[in-house]
């Protein structure tokens, strides 16, 4: 077994195989995987039959991450993993979707799951327009915000680039959390290393005035990921604007879009909740039953 820091070199290789496997979860990118790859102590594990991530969760747990479908590695691959397991430095195989479970069944393996890890996956053609009377608070913000700004969405090109790293800064400036401990360092990473990572932006103008941007990229061919959504609320509607707009323009052909999970932070929680999620994205967390 061979171990490595995760690092830019890495992205072919991981790209390649995260493609492979099609996920829709947003672990399984390779720039989500590198930008925050000192917050989880990322590293590659090779075997003779193998190639895994390894990982520390936000509780603290440490964990092995498949870079193979489960249902078409090969069984010394699958042994290897199980051997991995049976070992004392990793308490267990995620983030594992609902459609792996069947690879692991319940005689050697325990299946459970956090809810902060969940992705929430929301219909792109709901985001365009907030249909129905759950989003009408949407729609009227949305309208507000448009009845109030000559409102402009553009892509995030190097040309206005340091626009959106003053409202990162100014979100960063009204946020409840100190700089250490929110996402300000790996959003602004992304920001710098867009076209390295292959990520796609947008910025938001309001009356001339930049006023938000979101940053992501698609996961496969059904779902768009936004990694990064960072605004200025005092522009009332803002964020509804972003979401609608960027739908339109830059997911038409995109299915779901991954907003990504709250981490049991209860504001983001309520928050994405809001916008009425077509489905919760389970990530299963496998244990391997230890002999009787």
């Amino acid at each position: 077994m061979k171990k490595s820091r995760l690092t830019l070199k890495d992205k072919k290789i991981i790209t390649e195989k995260l493609d492979a496997i099609g996920m829709h979860l947003s672990e399984f990118s390779f720039p989500n995987l590198f930008l925050f790859r000192n917050t989880h102590e990322y590293e590659i594990i090779t075997t003779p039959h193998g190639f895994f991530l390894s990982g520390v969760t936000y509780d603290k747990k440490r964990f092995l991450m498949p870079m193979t479908n489960p249902e078409k590695a090969g069984e010394d691959c699958f042994t290897e993993m199980k051997e991995l397991m049976a070992g004392e430095e990793w308490d267990f195989v995620f983030p594992v979707p609902e459609a792996w479970l069947e690879c692991f069944n319940e005689k050697d393996f325990t299946r459970t799951y956090n809810p902060n890890d969940s992705d929430y996956l929301f219909l792109t053609e709901k985001f365009k327009t907030y249909p129905g009377k759950k989003l009408h608070k949407k729609k009227n913000r949305l309208n507000q915000f448009l009845k109030n700004y000559e409102a402009l969405l553009v892509p995030l090109t190097p040309e206005v680039l340091s626009e959106a790293i003053k409202i990162l800064d100014l979100w960063q400036e009204f946020s409840s959390q100190e700089m250490e401990t929110s996402d300000y360092a790996q959003c602004k990473e992304a920001l710098l290393m867009q076209e390295e990572l292959d990520l796609t932006g947008a910025l938001a103008f309001a009356d001339g005035k930049p006023a938000g941007f979101l940053l992501g990229e698609a996961l496969n061919d059904d779902t768009f990921t936004i990694h990064f959504a960072k605004a200025d609320v005092r522009f009332n509607g803002i964020y509804q604007f972003l979401f609608s707009r960027f739908a339109v323009d830059f997911c038409p052909d995109f299915e779901y879009m991954n907003l990504e999970q709250d981490l049991g932070t209860e504001g983001l929680r309520k928050n994405k909740e809001s916008y009425r999620p077509k489905q919760m994205a389970h990530k299963y967390r496998i244990s391997l039953n230890k002999p009787q």
